[in-house]
């Protein structure tokens, strides 16, 4: 994570969101570039009403918001290289961006959204997850100092991918626990057999052996999955400080391991097929639904 675009939009997170950026390269050495976002509903009303002297508002705006990079840069004694663009549909360009100078992490701050709104429509901030080459690190406003770093590691390596995209995430937890001085906690989350209403639900009359039986499916799926764990730690060389199987719902269970004070670095594999971008839409993939859990930073993987 030598080569870092941080993404920055005029507010108060700005600060904190390039804080962290410059302790990466403190640590690793590294060059960060800045891409600053602006834009304005005056741009909206334009198009509607039309005003006469719109382009010096226009101008007036980016003049504003180039002072506060400047003030931001000159306020930690470095100069970095910058980018500033003007729209609503920002990630296109971020991306665009990160390509360019062939970008190993992307920094943002992360921005809340009802559930209504993203069914309504995607944010930005989803499609940047989806559509980045490199890893996306959305920061969380918080003092508070990160302690852990928590890889959300799948065991279920249906396919080749998913099994290069699991020791991805754990390679990348690894640099960012070794980047920050955090401890490195590998977790994987398996569904609670016995609690699963979709299972047990449909089968009333089932014999009293069916709940002992997926007591035993639960308790293999546990012991594989520790088995895989350690089996792929011990491949990629990597020494954790704290390793762990729960059982329950993905996003919960990751929050709970994060907590205030972690980061959670997690895998997501953007879906092409209209089928799959449907079900995204109404459901959100397991990246999604743990931003909305955790409190921390998340770090996501593709």
């Amino acid at each position: 994570m030598k080569n870092i675009l941080v993404v920055l939009d005029g507010s108060s997170s700005d600060e904190y969101v390039l804080e962290q950026a410059i302790q990466l390269t403190a640590n690793n050495g590294g060059d960060i570039h800045l891409f600053m976002t602006v834009y304005d509903s005056i741009e909206e009303l334009n198009r509607y009403v039309g005003f006469d002297n719109y382009p010096e508002v226009k101008q007036s705006l980016l003049d504003e918001a180039e002072v506060k990079l400047r003030r931001l840069t000159d306020k930690f004694g470095d100069h970095f290289s910058s980018t500033m663009h003007w729209g609503r549909r920002w990630h296109f360009h971020v991306v665009s961006e990160a390509n360019k100078i062939s970008a190993d992490l992307v920094i943002k701050a992360v921005q809340k959204h009802s559930r209504i709104a993203e069914f309504l429509h995607t944010p930005e901030d989803w499609h940047l997850l989806r559509d980045a080459s490199c890893p996306v690190w959305l920061v969380n406003h918080s003092k508070s100092h990160i302690d852990r770093v928590v890889a959300a590691f799948s065991t279920l390596d249906e396919t080749e991918d998913h099994r290069l995209l699991g020791e991805r995430v754990l390679s990348k937890a690894n640099d960012l626990a070794a980047a920050l001085g955090a401890e490195l906690h590998v977790v994987s989350v398996i569904p609670a057999w016995l609690n699963s209403q979709a299972i047990i639900g449909p089968m009333p009359g089932m014999p009293g052996q069916f709940p002992s039986m997926l007591a035993d499916v639960g308790e293999q799926a546990l012991d594989r999955a520790e088995e895989v764990m350690h089996k792929t730690l011990r491949k990629l060389g990597i020494n954790a400080n704290v390793t762990e199987v729960r059982s329950g719902f993905v996003e919960v269970e990751l929050a709970e391991a994060v907590g205030k004070t972690g980061a959670l670095v997690i895998g997501s594999a953007a879906a092409r097929k209209i089928t799959a971008k449907v079900a995204s839409k109404l459901f959100g993939n397991t990246s999604e639904k743990a931003i909305h859990h955790v409190r921390g930073d998340v770090l996501v993987v593709h």
